[in-house]
């Protein structure tokens, strides 16, 4: 007798842990989608402002005339494929769960054709350089 009040407090026990669990895997799934979600638009966030600081920059030194210069520094989120600096533009390539997406920023400066950044995340220096007839986008 003894033996099976045993199993019973046991089997019991297995039930209500087993329905904890199965109420709490919608709210892991739940908790994950909105992470990922909130992620994603933290990174495009700051691909964002990092075009609109680069632009300002631009603007700015553009305005002053040569040889003004402007140092940047910049944090770089992960997510980004590729930054594209031609003619009065500039571009970022960003991945996100639904496929890649284009910020792209206009600048009244023209921008020269050996402006480079550089993808990688983390923080970056960006050096902004007006010239006699073009602005010159670099990092170091």
């Amino acid at each position: 007798m003894r033996v099976r009040k045993d199993a019973q407090v046991s089997l019991e026990f297995l039930l209500v842990v087993g329905f904890a669990m199965l109420m709490s895997l919608p709210l892991i799934f739940v908790f994950y989608k909105q992470s990922e979600t909130l992620n994603t638009e933290i990174a495009g966030s700051q691909v964002e402002k990092v075009a609109s600081e680069i632009r300002d920059a631009a603007d700015e030194v553009y305005y002053l005339g040569a040889p003004s210069k402007k140092t940047l520094t910049v944090y770089m989120p992960k997510n980004i494929n590729a930054i594209s600096i031609l003619g009065s533009s500039i571009a970022f390539n960003v991945s996100t769960p639904g496929g890649i997406q284009e910020i792209v920023r206009w600048s009244a400066a023209n921008f020269s054709s050996m402006s480079t950044v550089s993808t990688g995340s983390g923080i970056k220096h960006i050096m902004v350089e007006a010239r006699t007839f073009d602005v010159l986008i670099t990092d170091y």
